[in-house]
């Protein structure tokens, strides 16, 4: 399957490169528990100059997202709740209560993987890793989705980064990478 790809160009010089999504896989086997698998972010990386992969660990986003996930399954759980109620309550509604007991599961096993992956970040010493150099030089680096630039990153010509999305790149083709890490960010090897 063939990707679409975008430009990233600054703002303030003459910087361009393409925005290309591959399909990578991050997952850290920690000193203790169990492994757990995100995909990574997009971001700079100060040592390579470049715009690319790097790690998903920051904490604050994790939060924010763990936050979303635990608001959800209240709301799932109160609907369960109030479909719960009444003497026929057994008989009625059996497809919406299926359908919001498997939500709850997906939102039980979102808030697991969070978990897990905010006590790694909590953990750390070293900031996100770019997954070229593996530097943890990095920053990341997110886009206004009406406008297309990246209000939290400024490039050092002093401009922003903007994605353009013309359509008028090359498609690509990428085999799925998967990166076994340390809760650390190192690399242990590559699948």
């Amino acid at each position: 399957m063939s990707i679409d790809s975008a430009r990233v160009v600054c703002t303030g010089c003459s910087y361009e490169t393409r925005e290309l999504y591959r399909p990578v896989v991050l997952r850290y086997q920690p000193t203790r528990g169990s492994h757990v698998e995100t995909v990574p972010a997009k971001g700079w990386c100060y040592d390579c100059a470049e715009y690319l992969y790097i790690e998903n660990m920051h904490p604050a986003a994790l939060r924010a997202q763990l936050d979303n996930a635990e608001r959800s399954r209240q709301a799932v759980r109160r609907r369960q709740n109030e479909l719960n109620g009444g003497f026929l309550s057994r008989f009625q509604n059996r497809s919406e209560r299926q359908q919001l007991q498997y939500q709850l599961e997906e939102v039980d096993k979102q808030i697991t993987k969070l978990t897990a992956l905010l006590d790694i970040a909590r953990g750390r010493t070293s900031n996100p890793r770019c997954l070229k150099c593996w530097s943890d030089h990095t920053a990341l680096i997110t886009f206004d989705l009406n406008r297309g630039i990246a209000d939290d990153f400024q490039h050092e010509c002093g401009g922003h980064l903007q994605i353009v999305h013309d359509q008028s790149g090359p498609r690509f083709h990428f085999r799925l990478t998967t990166y076994i890490l340390t809760g650390e960010g190192e690399l242990v090897r590559e699948v």
